[in-house]
C-alpha cells in the first residue's frame, strides 16, 4: 500500500486518540478532558483594535481555540479580548521565537506573554521554529519547569520536521503539539504519520494556502457534490486526517464557513485524488529577508542541534 494511500485509511478514523487530542463525529476535539470546536482561529497579521475586534466576533460565532505568537505583535489585543470572554472557555496558544529559546529569556518569553494576554497560563506553548544554535535539551527542559509549574498545559513544537522531532524526543519532555504547514496544495504524509506514531497531534497553518484555495478547481468540484465551498473541502480534508486546522480568515461570512464543515464527509477516494496531488506539492520556504534566518526543512538528522 502507498504510503498516503495508509496514511488516508488509518487518519481518517474518527475518534483516534492522539496524545492528549482526540476528534468526535461533531466536530469536538478533546484535550485532556475538555472539548473545543476542531477549528481553531490563527490570528496573524491581525494587531490592535482589528485584532481585538476578530477575537470577539469568532469568539461570537463559537471558536474557542486561538493562535498566536510572540512575533505576531498581537497578545496584548487578545489579552483585552480575554477580558471580555470567559477565559476558562478558550484554548490558547502562543510561540517563542528562535531569539528566546535560551532556558533564561524562554522564562522571560512566556512572563511577558502572560502579562500581555492577561492570564495565568497558556493551554500550549509552542516553539515557533527550530534554532539549532540554542541546545533543544535546555529549551524543552526550560518549557517542562513552565509546565511542572502550572504556567503551561502542553508544550509543542512549530516548523519541525521527523528529522528535529527524532532529535527534540530525545530529551524526553513530552510533546504533545507540532504546527506545520497542511493545505491541499501541499502536505509531508510521511510527517503525519511520524507524529501520529509518537502521540503528537499536527495543527495545521496556512489551511486555506493564503486563500488560494478559494479558486481551486479540484475542490470546487468535490465541493459542488455537498453544497459545500472550495475552503470547507479543504478544511474537512485536514479534519479527516486527524488534524486541528487555523485558518485565519477575515470576513464574518467565511470565519462562520469555516465552522460549517462537519455535516459531509469525503469519501475515500476524494481523499485520496486530494492526497496525491498535495504530497506532490511544494511548501513556503522562508528566507533570512523574510523571517532573519533561513528555515531548516532540508536539514539533516546530524544538523539538527549538533552534538558536542
Amino acid at each position: 500500500m502507498h504510503l498516503y494511500r495508509l496514511i488516508s485509511a488509518v487518519s481518517i478514523l474518527f475518534g483516534a486518540h492522539l496524545g492528549a487530542f482526540e476528534i468526535d463525529r461533531k466536530g469536538m476535539c478533546h484535550i485532556d478532558g475538555k472539548s473545543y470546536p476542531v477549528v481553531g482561529y490563527g490570528s496573524p497579521p491581525l494587531k490592535g483594535a482589528t485584532c481585538c475586534r476578530a477575537i470577539l466576533s469568532v469568539a461570537n460565532l463559537g471558536y474557542r481555540i486561538i493562535d498566536s505568537a510572540t512575533h505576531y505583535q498581537n497578545l496584548d489585543a487578545i489579552g483585552q479580548s480575554l477580558r471580555k470572554l470567559k477565559r476558562e472557555e478558550f484554548y490558547i496558544i502562543s510561540k517563542v521565537w528562535p531569539d528566546s529559546q535560551t532556558r533564561e529569556l524562554l522564562h522571560a518569553d512566556l512572563k511577558r506573554t502572560l502579562k500581555e494576554l492577561q492570564t495565568d497560563y497558556l493551554d500550549a506553548y509552542l516553539i515557533h521554529w527550530p534554532a539549532s544554535h540554542v541546545s533543544i535539551d535546555e529549551t524543552l527542559l526550560a518549557m517542562e519547569e513552565l509546565r511542572v509549574a502550572g504556567l503551561i498545559r502542553h508544550i509543542g513544537v512549530s516548523n519541525f520536521t521527523i528529522n528535529h522531532l527524532k532529535r527534540a524526543l530525545e530529551v524526553g519532555v513530552p510533546i504533545t503539539w507540532n504546527q506545520v504547514e497542511m493545505n491541499p496544495t501541499f502536505f509531508d504524509p510521511e510527517l503525519l504519520i511520524f507524529c501520529k506514531e509518537h502521540n503528537i497531534a499536527v495543527q495545521a497553518w496556512g489551511p486555506l494556502h493564503q486563500g488560494a484555495n478559494s479558486q481551486d478547481p479540484l475542490l470546487a468540484r468535490i465541493g459542488k457534490k455537498y453544497g459545500k465551498t472550495p475552503a470547507q473541502v479543504a478544511l474537512r480534508w485536514i479534519i479527516q486526517h486527524g488534524c486541528l486546522p487555523l485558518p485565519a480568515s477575515k470576513s464574518t461570512q467565511h470565519r462562520q464557513e469555516n465552522l460549517q464543515v462537519h455535516d459531509f464527509r469525503l469519501t475515500g477516494g476524494e481523499m485520496h485524488e486530494i492526497n496525491e496531488r498535495a504530497r506532490r506539492g511544494k511548501r513556503i520556504r522562508f528566507t533570512t529577508q523574510m523571517i532573519g534566518f533561513e528555515d531548516q526543512f532540508d536539514y539533516s538528522y546530524a544538523q539538527c542541534w549538533p552534538k558536542n
